[in-house]
């Protein structure tokens, strides 16, 4: 049985989001940032929904990714290859919020929120029904 960490967890998403090809960071984008897309990773909250002997069985995980891009509709592209790439791992999309534009970075930025339960005992993510 393994209990996934909110580092172990974050790590996972993070890979995952890597095989798209995008450069992903864990921290807010600054002007230093010449990517043209970029991912960043907001840190990954968890709630244990249940346990056994102290020890958390059922997890639930929640963590919010916001797409930059120069152009609004390739920001909104980034969202959807994502969405498929978490799916894989029975991720559900929960929330999106509206495109901001950062005058600063000179980018569109799109936050989506997902949310996955995952358990111990099998050791594997399950939908959110």
């Amino acid at each position: 049985m393994k209990d996934y960490t909110i580092e172990e967890f974050s790590d996972l998403v993070c890979e995952k989001i890597e095989q798209l090809k995008y450069e992903v960071t864990l921290t807010n984008p600054t002007v230093e940032d010449n990517y043209s897309e970029l991912i960043e990773l907001h840190t990954p909250l968890k709630s244990v929904n249940k346990t056994e002997n102290a020890f958390p069985i059922m997890s639930t995980f929640q963590i919010s990714i916001t797409c930059w891009n120069k152009e609004q509709r390739k920001a909104m592209q980034m969202t959807s290859k994502v969405e498929e790439k978490l799916q894989e791992l029975n991720f559900i999309r929960t929330n999106t919020s509206p495109s901001i534009y950062d005058p600063i970075l000179q980018k569109y930025g799109i936050t989506i929120t997902f949310e996955v339960h995952y358990n111990t005992i099998m050791n594997c993510f399950k939908y959110i029904k």
